[in-house]
């Protein structure tokens, strides 16, 4: 018999493992494998179910033909499931707070550009939030007639989908006042009332406004911060410490003269 017949009719029966009696015509020589240990008959019911079966041949005497025998081995049990990693869910961030609608205006009063907080329409010729402003430009030798140059509203439009928070409205005044003064032969900076102090960041505490310094500005000339004129107006003490800050910081634009 050809050695590839003999091999496909060993196929047919299952015989996977199988070692020749003695020798065959046309056989190439084969290693004996290694077989197993006869497993013990008192193996449970379910693992013999379950075992995978191992062929080997074997023959009860000299002269008859070879048989296949099968072992039953237990089968390993399968492997626990990892226990599952719980990813850490970030918590989800507070919205940020809208911040109150306000209004800004931004007069030129030649060196010294002026951000003012006021009520919408804002200063009227006749006001006499205007009248007390040219007096204090009067004291410093200011044009007393500034113009106005732009005005901002906040929130910037009327989608409530668009951040309005206060860090929203802190980077967007700081780029009007960057893309308004780009070109202007501005050396200061005056900012009347609580908002204009976004200049310097979101936060809006009146106890912290530098009302005894300059504070510099990123991209910006210098600025310096007062209350808004109608508390001015009302205040005398407000006026005086409004006055001492000036003549500190009126020779920006005097040695500009």
């Amino acid at each position: 018999m050809q050695e590839s017949t003999r091999l496909d009719y060993l196929a047919a029966m299952g015989v996977v493992g199988w070692v020749p009696r003695q020798a065959l015509p046309h056989a190439a020589f084969r290693v004996p494998p290694e077989l197993p240990e006869p497993v013990e008959d008192s193996l449970p019911a379910a693992a013999v179910e379950t075992a995978a079966p191992v062929v080997s041949i074997s023959s009860s005497s000299g002269a008859g033909p070879a048989r296949a025998k099968i072992i039953v081995r237990p089968s390993k049990p399968d492997p626990e499931p990892a226990a599952s990693v719980t990813q850490p869910v970030a918590e989800p961030q507070p919205p940020a707070v809208p911040l109150a609608p306000f209004y800004l205006q931004l007069w030129m009063a030649g060196p010294c550009a002026l951000l003012i907080e006021v009520p919408e329409p804002g200063l009227e010729s006749a006001s006499p939030g205007l009248r007390l402003l040219q007096d204090i430009l009067r004291a410093v030798r200011l044009p007393q007639m500034p113009h106005l140059y732009a005005d901002f509203h906040w929130p910037l439009n009327r989608n409530p989908q668009f951040d309005r928070s206060a860090k929203a409205a802190s980077l967007a005044l700081q780029a009007f006042m960057q893309g308004r003064l780009e070109s202007e032969p501005v050396v200061s900076i005056g900012c009347f009332g609580t908002h204009p102090r976004l200049l310097i960041g979101p936060e809006l505490d009146e106890e912290t406004l530098p009302h005894d310094r300059e504070e510099a500005l990123e991209q910006l000339p210098p600025a310096w911060f007062a209350p808004d004129l109608d508390t001015l107006m009302q205040d005398s003490a407000s006026k005086a410490q409004l006055w001492q800050q000036l003549k500190r910081v009126m020779s920006r634009w005097q040695s500009e003269e």
